[in-house]
């Protein structure tokens, strides 16, 4: 679909979780059918601020050592309400339910100041088969007001099973981490899934309790992937010579609740590689790039 055609949603503020929950859950019973075509949509809000308290709270919990900063995986926290807007708006051909969060990718120009105003929106991205089904991009921005976007993510998600006609192969998974390593150990406690929900609006019933997550095959609930991602980004926090303008993070294995992982990193002048495993070392949960 040519840019021309691209069909926007207008929102003068951001939309309330509980009605696209809702509605995320009734899209379960969608049947998906191929060729898989998805439609040129994008959802906006002008000038979307922060709020210093919701902050506070996702910095402590994520363990960000300065309340009043804005790392660079909050914003995608606030657009939440967008991309679920957007995903069960009539004509969306995939069940959210199920959707895999296989890789997510943050560029910023620089760190986004607390008492600034946003243009935020979600755009529906490219997608393209691959052997376990088909993947999608989810393009969140945070622009200057009538400007230039400041900060960018893509969310890859993947419905197994479903295909489309044709489309490029997926990026190749990188390596774990080689040179010099350095280990820290990171601690997901029983009921961080909840506590994230609250903060996110992401009420994922595979996040929440074990009962709700062995509906969907898991032995217990399962550590959000942006919790997991915020949390090495806040365990990583300095380690650069200045603030970082990307981080990459692809997911592997989910990290259930309660756990531990450990946090293996090579150092580099302009760069950390990372990876977050089990502290055996037998699973991969993510690995990615901070620089």
């Amino acid at each position: 679909m040519s840019p021309n055609t691209v069909r926007v949603f207008d929102l003068p503020a951001l939309p309330p979780v509980l009605p696209a929950f809702a509605r995320a859950a009734w899209s379960a019973t969608r049947s998906v059918r191929a060729p898989v075509e998805i439609p040129d949509w994008k959802v906006r809000v002008p000038g979307l601020g922060f709020d210093r308290q919701h902050l506070a709270d996702y910095n402590a919990l994520c363990g960000f050592t300065r309340s009043d900063s804005v790392p660079m995986t909050y914003p995608q926290v606030l657009a939440t309400p967008l991309y679920l807007h957007l995903m069960t708006q009539p004509g969306f051909p995939l069940p959210l339910m199920g959707l895999v969060h296989v890789r997510n990718a943050i560029e910023q120009r620089r760190e986004l100041a607390l008492d600034d105003s946003f243009d935020a929106s979600v755009r529906l991205g490219p997608s393209r088969e691959v052997r376990a089904g088909l993947e999608l991009d989810l393009i969140v921005e945070f622009a200057e007001l009538n400007g230039d976007v400041l900060w960018k993510a893509t969310m890859t998600v993947l419905k197994r099973g479903a295909r489309k006609e044709s489309g490029p192969a997926a990026p190749a998974a990188p390596a774990l981490p080689n040179g010099v390593a350095q280990y820290l150990s990171i601690a997901a406690p029983a009921d961080i899934g909840r506590r994230y929900a609250r903060i996110s609006q992401d009420f994922n019933p595979i996040h929440l309790y074990a009962t709700s997550a062995k509906l969907f095959g898991f032995k217990r609930a399962i550590a959000h992937g942006l919790w997991s991602k915020a949390r090495v980004l806040a365990a990583l926090e300095g380690r650069l010579p200045s603030v970082p303008r990307l981080f990459d993070v692809q997911f592997k294995q989910p990290l259930l609740l309660p756990g531990r992982a450990t946090l293996r990193y090579v150092q580099e002048p302009a760069r950390v590689d990372f990876s977050l495993l089990e502290p055996s070392g037998g699973k991969v949960h993510l690995t990615g790039t901070l620089r």
